[in-house]
């Protein structure tokens, strides 16, 4: 049986990321909010706002760092594919794309809040049913994680590498001894 290598591990779980994170840039056009006699609203409808809501900066800026957290984990497949990067670039690459991804999916979890539609709408209208989530509130930060999650492995290849050497210096010193 083959031995699977180090680099097409990396390349899968990355794909991986690469996948939950094109999945969470999606669900953000899917509807996530409703409200009784107006249209269900999608996460890009909340951070554009419309007649009662501004457009949310902050909103904007979280579903830029979702995209560029998106674009290093493709780009960090594609060296992984091509096997041109090291050990460091597929760190840095695989954690500033687990932060911006992070940060990304928590501010748009928050979309509610930060747009103001809490206080646009009573407590007692959620309790009753007149306002709401929807699915893509949901599977936002959901995919979001799970992107990150997958970053995992291509992040800690380092301290992998150092806890091998380690390992195999302990040996040496062990066999000497004996």
């Amino acid at each position: 049986m083959k031995k699977i290598t180090e680099n097409l591990v990396l390349t899968i779980w990355e794909g991986f990321a690469f996948l939950f994170g094109l999945l969470a840039v999606c669900m953000c056009f899917i509807p996530a909010y409703f409200e009784n006699g107006i249209t269900d609203k999608s996460m890009i409808d909340i951070m554009m706002g419309d007649s009662r809501l501004g457009a949310s900066p902050l909103l904007i800026v979280a579903f830029i760092f979702l995209i560029i957290g998106l674009l290093l984990s493709a780009g960090l497949v594609a060296l992984l594919i091509l096997k041109k990067g090291n050990e460091k670039v597929t760190t840095i690459l695989s954690i500033v794309s687990m932060a911006l991804t992070l940060f990304g999916s928590v501010v748009l979890a928050c979309a509610i809040f930060v747009s103001g539609l809490d206080t646009i709408n009573s407590s007692l209208g959620f309790t009753q049913g007149n306002w709401g989530i929807r699915i893509g509130y949901i599977l936002v930060p959901v995919f979001g994680l799970l992107a990150i999650v997958c970053s995992y492995p291509a992040a800690m290849i380092i301290l992998h590498h150092k806890d091998l050497e380690d390992k195999a210096r302990k040996i040496a010193i062990e066999q000497e001894c004996k």
